[in-house]
């Protein structure tokens, strides 16, 4: 039997289904993280995904990008760069998506809403991957090691936050 795609895995799904993420307390507090993570890599957008099994939604951002995918809380898999992160469970970074045979018949990076992605995992207590934190710019640009770094802090915060909030309202 082949194993199911890291995507659309059963147990991924459920853990991830045992989490209020979409809880306006929880977002502002996962906006914030987003907020300072946007500031501290000078990028207009930085967000928190998760990826769903066919979608990717979006759970906070920094308030940079308000067009396409936040303003339609969303994006199918298919179009979306988070689904690399999960199903690799390691970081993924483009410095030009226009460039890269992949991404660049992708219709953002066609309209120019984003040229530059980078994204890390953000990996539950029980090791399932919920989503990513990411940051996406409109110019390319590459990220540093130090720049991934300032990331997978942030993306260990969400945890952090989305754990001790369901342990809040949980009791």
């Amino acid at each position: 039997m082949t194993a199911p795609s890291p995507i659309t895995d059963p147990a991924r799904i459920r853990a991830m289904s045992a989490y209020d993420l979409f809880h306006p307390e929880l977002t502002a507090a996962l906006g914030e993280i987003c907020r300072r993570t946007g500031e501290r890599l000078d990028v207009p957008l930085a967000a928190a995904h998760a990826v769903l099994d066919t979608a990717t939604a979006v759970l906070a951002t920094n308030g940079g990008h308000t067009e396409f995918p936040a303003a339609i809380g969303g994006v199918p898999n298919e179009l979306a760069l988070c689904p690399r992160v999960v199903a690799a469970h390691a970081p993924y970074v483009v410095a030009d998506l226009a460039a890269h045979a992949d991404h660049a018949a992708n219709p953002a990076v066609r309209m120019g809403l984003v040229r530059a992605y980078a994204g890390v995992p953000v990996t539950l207590p029980n090791g399932h991957v919920l989503g990513t934190h990411c940051v996406l710019s409109r110019q390319p640009r590459g990220f540093t090691a130090d720049d991934l770094a300032i990331m997978v802090e942030a993306a260990d915060e969400i945890v952090e936050r989305i754990t001790r909030y369901q342990r809040a309202t949980a009791s």
